[in-house]
């Protein structure tokens, strides 16, 4: 299934409002920020995978 002429003009907005925002954002802060996103996603993920062994566990008692 395609995308949408509403969908695709949505996303570029998107590209390009994000796109602009980095081109503002001095390194230093972007650097910052990226290292926030990535640490809550590996903590995210981490948080996932003890909760899924510790459901799977429970299970096969």
């Amino acid at each position: 299934m395609g995308s949408s002429k509403r969908d695709i003009d949505e996303r570029l907005r998107f590209v390009k409002i994000w796109a602009n925002y980095m081109k503002k954002t001095p390194n230093k802060e972007w650097s910052r920020q990226q290292n926030i996103l990535i640490n809550s996603v590996i903590k995210s993920a981490n948080q996932d995978a003890g909760l899924y062994l510790r459901v799977k566990k429970a299970a096969t008692r």
